[in-house]
């Protein structure tokens, strides 16, 4: 007895580009970044113009979302007049990322849209270059949120700590050589900037890449009888993953802003 099995193209850790405009190249995970970002604006669209005073139930259920991405967030930064800054921008991240992550499961033939035998659209976070600029432009956010509520001469001082140095010495010889230990850990917070820029982004990245490699293999294996454990564990994996990276970004925001005096 065979088993049916269905032929699927590996995915590449790099995306594709479809095409060209003014030598600047259009990708497959941008594509598809362009259309969710569309689904998402049409779909706010609608609930803001068909919300009621006495909701139906698809208002409730966006209610309801709201106000647990609005909870969670509160709970990490642990002071509403944070929460109320990031808000909307944290729950762009829970949003965007979590479409990016489920999308290509509910609608599986998306991949099959070919041109000059290139998939049109790829699942946007199983691209290296979506993850780590999203990670990148967080870190850089979180870096002028700190230059803007502390200064940069102080936002500096976190990093290079001079004053630690010649403060320690004008105390003793050993209060100079702890200054010193200081400075170097504060050169050593500059790495870990750069370090949550690649742990975010490498995440985000290998958690999604390593599903659709996985989904891969199990389609050539069992064409029309697609494990259920598999879609639970991948449906599940979108989610945790989408509240993980918006959770450390307004965690990241919090302590910059609340500074290291506290």
């Amino acid at each position: 007895m065979s088993i049916i099995q269905l032929a699927i193209d590996k995915p590449t850790i790099t995306s594709e580009t479809i095409f060209n405009i003014w030598k600047m190249p259009f990708t497959n995970s941008l594509l598809m970044a362009v259309l969710i970002t569309a689904i998402i604006a049409l779909i706010s669209y609608f609930i803001s113009k068909k919300s009621k005073i006495m909701p139906k139930t698809g208002q409730i259920i966006f209610e309801y979302l709201y106000e647990a991405i609005y909870g969670l967030i509160d709970q990490i930064t642990g002071e509403e007049k944070i929460t109320k800054k990031i808000f909307y921008l944290v729950a762009a991240l829970f949003i965007f990322i979590g479409f990016s992550n489920l999308l290509g499961l509910f609608i599986p033939f998306l991949g099959s849209f070919t041109y000059k035998e290139a998939s049109i659209f790829r699942t946007p976070t199983t691209d290296f270059n979506v993850t780590v600029s999203l990670a990148a432009s967080m870190v850089i956010l979180i870096q002028a949120a700190s230059i803007k509520k502390w200064g940069l001469l102080k936002h500096l001082s976190n990093y290079f700590k001079f004053h630690e140095i010649i403060g320690g010495f004008k105390k003793g010889f050993s209060s100079g050589i702890m200054g010193i230990v200081n400075f170097l850990i504060g050169l050593l917070d500059i790495i870990s900037e750069f370090a949550r820029i690649v742990s975010l982004s490498m995440r985000l990245f290998g958690n999604m890449f390593a599903g659709e490699m996985l989904a891969v293999i199990l389609l050539g294996f069992l064409a029309y009888i697609l494990p259920v454990g598999w879609m639970i564990m991948n449906i599940f994996s979108g989610f945790v993953q989408a509240m993980v990276f918006g959770s450390l970004t307004a965690a990241y925001y919090s302590l910059a802003v609340k500074g290291a005096e506290e």
